[in-house]
């Protein structure tokens, strides 16, 4: 779908370095979330379980920019995954990448880190805003960092478990699939050999407009919050086949 003579992006691999991410675990209600799940895509629980993510990506494949989206638990005939229905960035080329390659329903955004060198004053938690456009609120995301976790004790929390990012691309008429990709991190580690992944305490406020209803996924209760420093590689992903309705029975 890119074209050769102005390539937004390159081929992969589609490495990251550095790449801050902070995340909120929270329950949400299954009803306003359901209608806006593609065919053969089913919630995985009642209440549902929702992440909120705010990502800072210093140095990329695609560069530097920041990035937020809402992720929900979900299964599809038997295999589990987070599914990524909303999705912003802050920079064109992942926005492109996103939405060619792996069919995430990325769109362009305001967003504010407060983890970047901003000239201001700092503070004591991680906050991230998204707007779009400019000074309408779709989502503020604070998460204030307590303690240092290690690798088997994240895997081991139910509201980390880890599951494949599922993704829904369309071209109208021509292609209509699900889209996993299995990301693997591999977290920093500080001095002393730990692992630069953080728990804490966490909030996260969605709004919607008619464009963009972040609000569909707004929480009812929080359940955990992390932050991580860490480089993956992120790959093209596998097409997941969708369950085949029954065919009606003939008399």
């Amino acid at each position: 779908m890119m074209p050769i003579a102005g390539p937004l992006y390159p081929p992969p691999p589609y490495e990251f370095r550095a790449a801050r991410q902070t995340w909120v675990v929270y329950e949400a209600d299954p009803g306003p979330i359901a209608p806006l799940l593609p065919e053969g895509v089913r919630i995985d629980g009642d209440p549902a379980v929702c992440a909120a993510w705010a990502c800072h990506y210093p140095s990329s494949s695609f560069g530097p920019y920041l990035e937020a989206y809402v992720v929900v638990r979900v299964e599809v005939a038997g295999e589990r995954f987070w599914y990524q229905p909303v999705i912003v960035t802050d920079a064109e080329a992942p926005m492109a990448a996103g939405r060619e390659v792996w069919g995430y329903g990325k769109k362009l955004a305001h967003l504010t880190w407060s983890g970047r060198e901003s000239g201001g004053p700092g503070t004591e938690q991680l906050v991230m805003t998204v707007e779009r456009p400019a000074g309408v609120r779709l989502m503020t995301l604070s998460m204030q960092p307590e303690r240092l976790l290690d690798g088997p004790t994240l895997t081991a929390l139910e509201t980390a478990e880890p599951r494949p990012t599922l993704s829904h691309r369309v071209l109208p008429g021509l292609v209509d699939e699900l889209i996993a990709v299995d990301v693997r991190p591999r977290s920093h580690r500080g001095a002393d050999g730990r692992l630069e992944l953080w728990r804490g305490r966490g909030s996260v406020e969605l709004h919607g407009t008619a464009a963009d209803p972040w609000h569909a996924f707004a929480p009812t209760r929080v359940l955990d919050a992390f932050s991580a420093c860490t480089d993956f590689v992120l790959p093209e992903g596998r097409v997941v086949p969708r369950p085949t309705s029954p065919r009606p029975t003939q008399e």
